[in-house]
């Protein structure tokens, strides 16, 4: 794994093929299929390799599971940045290697102890792990195409923001009014923000009991 590993972080995730891992490691592309069946099952390789390097269970707090959570979650989000693609190469993927078993384990844990039921622990866990997915999505991705063409995204947020303040108030009053807020680059603050209310869900199912749907 470790030249997968090393080829997704030169390469990215387009890049990433079985022959530039297979040169990675100085053999023929078809020797990796002795022990790779095709590049769908490396990727769950990867996935595994990824979720194993971090143990999650240390942040796990018996006597307060907001606390615990907020860690959790802090810290996968700094994993996950380590990686390059790595939100496109979570994104939808249920694999059952060990070290996402041992993920899953501890979100699970916690919510569980928290006191929800076991369907409410699995859907927030789900929740809780889409949410992340798609935060480090935005922040692996250019923001737009001039960006990533090499502009600052300082520059280009700066130039959106005068075009959205610039708009006619009468069409668009919220965006105008809002222009600042929309464009400010704080992304620590914006994940501190959704992550609280997405909690503060958790603190309603225990205290109310399932929500419906």
């Amino acid at each position: 794994m470790a030249a997968a590993l090393a080829t997704l972080q030169a390469e990215g995730l387009d890049g990433l093929t079985m022959g530039r891992v297979a040169e990675r490691l100085e053999v023929r592309t078809p020797s990796l299929y002795w022990h790779v069946r095709n590049k769908e099952e490396l990727l769950d390789l990867l996935v595994d390799a990824i979720a194993a390097a971090q143990d999650l269970s240390q942040y796990a707090d018996p006597d307060d599971w907001r606390a615990g959570l907020v860690a959790i979650m802090r810290a996968m989000r700094r994993h996950m940045l380590s990686y390059r693609d790595s939100s496109r190469l979570f994104a939808g993927r249920f694999t059952t290697g060990p070290g996402q078993l041992r993920t899953i384990e501890t979100i699970l844990g916690v919510l569980c102890g928290a006191g929800l039921s076991n369907r409410d622990a699995a859907y927030m866990a789900f929740l809780l792990w889409t949410f992340l997915i798609g935060f480090v999505g935005g922040e692996q991705s250019p923001l737009s195409a001039a960006v990533g063409a090499g502009h600052s995204a300082r520059s280009y947020l700066d130039e959106l923001g005068g075009r959205l303040a610039a708009l006619p108030a009468e069409s668009f009053p919220h965006i105008v009014e809002l222009a600042p807020d929309l464009i400010s680059p704080n992304l620590d603050s914006r994940f501190e923000f959704a992550l609280s209310r997405l909690l503060d869900g958790v603190e309603a199912l225990r205290g109310g009991g399932p929500l419906t749907g």
